[in-house]
């Protein structure tokens, strides 16, 4: 770091020039075997498909540091190069408005990453290339990637490569990301950047023009004449003519320090203003986006061809005024239609290999804890989530082709009036929709929102949408009660929580979140075929964290309920059940079996509702009492708050089930089916309601308190409650009123 302060502050300076006057540092990379690499550029360019390409999809999620937008990163080790690969968060600028614009430009400045591939959309180089002129200044070392190519030259897109790599100073690769061409050339140069000495120009080629140069150069001066010289100084003058960086950010700087600096930047923003008549952040962008016009004027020469004719001629219908809402709500209803016609043949495959197991640790194993422990707790719990996991990756899959279609900007687009009304805009709702898959991503999602305002109130109404784990419940309800109709009774639920959203959102508005609405703007990429490969990579990343949780969350809350379920034991029972079984066993009555199996069950319900999950239930009763619900169902709400899968797996171990769970033919369903439980299809319907409204999980919550603050998680919980305790009681009264129950 000190080699690096003494050559950013000797290059401001002008100590440290080469033959044509730019600041020059030689970094000998050879000796480096461990490397960095990471990948920049706006959304909708195709970065995300260049990464898994570049790395197999080995990506591991984290965090970056101080914040909690989501990192992709993975290590792709060859012969002779150990290179970590880091997926940054796709942004427009580096101006540091958006969570995400701050996530990427922090670890660029302060990760240092040893190369940062500059992903740009080939057909749309004029939006792309503002992101890289600010990688320009940062003076890091770029490799430039057209990707879309083949886009590009169904343009008729001509580009001079060598003229570009000219005036960018970078190498340039074209690749087709979805479709894995161009990756091995990739692979080569970024293989030969790393490897070889290189040189790093800290002293930007982009010219904002002479009178706002002359200023960038004092102001660097002044810069570097301070503490505040660990970044490229040159970076902080452009960034504080723009209004778009705070020292106290980068540099721990004296009082005197900060005031010279501050006064030489009033100056220079004072002379910019009278000399060109217009503000400095307005003249810095403009001249940067007019260099990017000679750069594009002089290097590539545009074809007559258009590709977003096709799209547009498409979006006349798909975002009609008129037809987008029905084009749009079909679309959802075949997704969820899709989920659960297609999910129940895996499904049950997978409830066949789950049954066999027990099967087959019961009979190996001698009768007593361990068995029980083993086939009810281990197998009976996470087996009961683990049937639904078909269902569930198809729900990812479908959202993933919605994703890479282009679709998925045109749903925002279309729900900007709807999302208006809750005083949000169309780019909120993509988070929201997001939140179908899992409300955690769906909450950390909201960092592209610019308004604090708008991110709280978004995050709010997240926990409505009905997350994925919630489909297990779903389908195992819908499957017992309403079997010739259950895709369309989990369709309506979905809807439910839009509605409920729509109606809290407004009441937020008009009570908490008074502000003025700010303008929407949102990019329509142009349509593409989704690729199918890059349909199960999605899936696959989302699916691994469904995966996850059954060995953790899931696996432990399963264990510790069965433990609760089976202690104490009993001792004095109403009757004496073994003696009445060990008679019926030797009896030729034909009715005996039946009798053997009532008396079994009669036994097990006294074993749980004297166990310590059954005094807790019976606890919560009176809470619950009036929506209908028995002790089961508040024992399986409140294991919910773990997480919603835990709801599936906590009925199979109340009902002693153990692993026969499925959502069409097994005990579990023929346990909640039988009248001596009390369970309707009404309370059915109520009970789905308060599984939909109220909190989804105690990951939620981690997640709202992270980015929102405890005050506002705390109250978002309570209102959820309440709202689902409300609802439900509405529902459950209302049906019982009309005679539904």
């Amino acid at each position: 770091m000190d080699d690096r302060r003494r050559l950013y502050q000797s290059a401001a300076l002008g100590s440290v020039t080469d033959q044509r006057g730019e600041a020059v540092v030689k970094t000998v990379a050879a000796k480096k075997r461990r490397f960095t690499v990471a990948l920049a550029g706006n959304p909708n360019c195709g970065k995300t498909s260049v990464f898994n390409a570049l790395t197999g999809a080995k990506a591991h999620v984290g965090n970056y540091p101080g914040v909690t937008v989501e990192k992709r990163s993975a290590r792709v080790a060859t012969d002779d190069l150990d290179i970590e690969y880091v997926d940054l968060p796709g942004v427009y600028s580096l101006s540091a408005i958006t969570l995400d614009e701050s996530a990427a430009r922090n670890y660029i400045l302060h990760e240092e990453p040893d190369l940062v591939i500059n992903i740009i959309d080939a057909g749309n180089l004029e939006r792309n290339l503002l992101l890289t002129t600010q990688l320009m200044e940062m003076g890091v070392r770029i490799l430039l990637v057209l990707n879309m190519w083949d886009e590009a030259e169904k343009q008729g897109l001509l580009v001079n490569e060598e003229e570009l790599s000219r005036r960018l100073r970078s190498p340039i690769v074209k690749t087709v990301g979805h479709r894995g061409i161009g990756m091995k050339p990739l692979r080569t140069t970024v293989g030969k950047m790393l490897s070889a000495s290189q040189e790093s120009r800290y002293t930007s080629p982009i010219s904002y023009g002479t009178v706002i140069d002359r200023e960038i150069e004092t102001v660097a001066r002044s810069v570097a004449a301070t503490s505040c010289n660990t970044l490229p100084p040159r970076w902080y003058a452009v960034n504080l003519l723009e209004n778009s960086v705070v020292l106290e950010e980068f540099a721990d700087l004296a009082l005197v320090e900060r005031a010279g600096i501050m006064s030489q930047v009033a100056k220079s923003k004072q002379r910019i203003e009278q000399t060109l008549g217009q503000k400095s952040e307005m003249a810095v962008g403009d001249g940067r986006h007019e260099y990017i016009r000679r750069t594009i004027n002089a290097a590539i020469q545009r074809g007559s061809g258009d590709r977003m004719a096709f799209s547009n001629r498409l979006d006349n219908v798909l975002t009609h005024r008129f037809f987008g809402y029905p084009i749009f709500l079909f679309f959802m209803w075949l997704l969820f239609q899709t989920t659960f016609v297609l999910g129940k043949y895996p499904a049950h495959w997978i409830d066949k290999g789950i049954t066999a197991l027990s099967g087959l640790i019961a009979a190996l194993l001698p009768t007593g804890f361990l068995t029980d422990l083993l086939t009810q707790g281990v197998i009976g719990g996470v087996g009961s989530v683990l049937v639904f996991m078909p269902n569930i990756m198809i729900l990812f899959l479908g959202i993933a082709v919605l994703e890479d279609s282009g679709y998925m900007a045109r749903a925002a687009f279309i729900m900007d009036r709807l999302m208006r009304g809750l005083g949000l805009h169309g780019r909120a709702f993509i988070p929201m929709l997001m939140g179908f898959g899992c409300n955690v991503p769906a909450i950390m999602a909201t960092r592209t929102l610019e308004s604090r305002r708008d991110r709280i109130l978004t995050i709010l109404l997240v926990p409505f949408m009905s997350c994925s784990a919630r489909l297990s419940v779903y389908v195992l309800f819908a499957s017992a009660f309403f079997v010739g109709s259950a895709g369309n009774v989990i369709f309506a639920l979905y809807l439910l929580g839009v509605l409920v959203a729509v109606a809290v959102g407004w009441l937020l508005r008009k009570t908490l979140f008074t502000d003025h609405d700010i303008p929407f703007i949102i990019e329509f990429p142009p349509y593409r075929r989704p690729t199918f490969r890059v349909g199960l990579l999605h899936m696959w990343e989302r699916g691994k964290v469904y995966l996850h949780k059954m060995g953790g969350v899931i696996l432990i809350a399963s264990v510790a309920l069965w433990f609760l379920g089976a202690f104490p034991k009993v001792d004095h029972y109403s009757q004496d059940y073994d003696r009445q079984i060990a008679s019926l066993n030797q009896s030729a009555d034909p009715t005996a079996a039946d009798i053997i199996i009532h008396l079994q069950a009669e036994k097990a319900s006294e074993d749980v509702s004297y166990s310590f999950v059954g005094r807790l239930g019976h606890a919560i009763a009176p809470i619950l009492q009036p929506l209908g619900f028995n002790w089961q169902m508040g024992v399986s709400l409140v294991t919910g708050f773990v997480a919603k899968e835990v709801v599936v797996s906590s009925m199979g171990v109340l009902y002693q089930i153990g692993n026969e769970v499925d959502e069409t033919s097994t005990s579990l369903v023929k346990a909640l089916r039988n009248p001596a439980g009390g369970v309707t299809p009404l309370i059915a319907f109520a009970f789905l309601t308060f599984v939909l409204l109220y909190t989804p999980c105690v990951s939620v919550l981690i997640a709202m308190r992270r980015e929102i603050g405890a005050r506002w998680t705390a109250f978002g919980l309570t209102a959820q409650l309440v709202l689902a305790w409300g609802v439900t009681f509405a529902i459950y009264r209302l049906g019982l009123f009309f005679g539904l129950g």
